[in-house]
């Protein structure tokens, strides 16, 4: 995966409106969300939580090759993000679900 266009991508759908963070409003946005992306650093407890909500809900969720830093700046955020949640309709949502789907297609075959 081209974690630098996924990072742009997202840049772009939090300019639209389409990006929450935080465990909390990630979890309220479930329904209305199309992936999660977990950053490379997050704590296990991080990764676990997020991961099981999403399984829960059937929202796709994948680890990035980005740190939290990396993945709060492409969010326009000025403290480390450890997860994000990418809410449908919002700028280009469907090419970063696309892109996190198209990874884990490449990893099971």
């Amino acid at each position: 995966m081209d974690t630098q266009k996924l990072l742009r991508y997202v840049g772009l759908c939090k300019r639209a409106g389409g990006v929450v963070r935080g465990a909390d409003v990630i979890a309220k946005s479930l329904a209305k969300t199309v992936c999660v992306l977990i950053a490379s650093d997050a704590s296990e407890r991080t990764v676990k939580q997020t991961t099981d909500k999403c399984r829960n809900a059937g929202v796709p969720c994948v680890t990035i090759g980005a740190d939290k830093y990396d993945l709060a700046h492409a969010v326009g955020a000025s403290s480390p993000c450890a997860a994000v949640a990418v809410l449908a309709g919002k700028g280009p949502a469907d090419a970063v679900k696309a892109m996190i789907t198209e990874e884990n297609a490449d990893k099971t075959e």
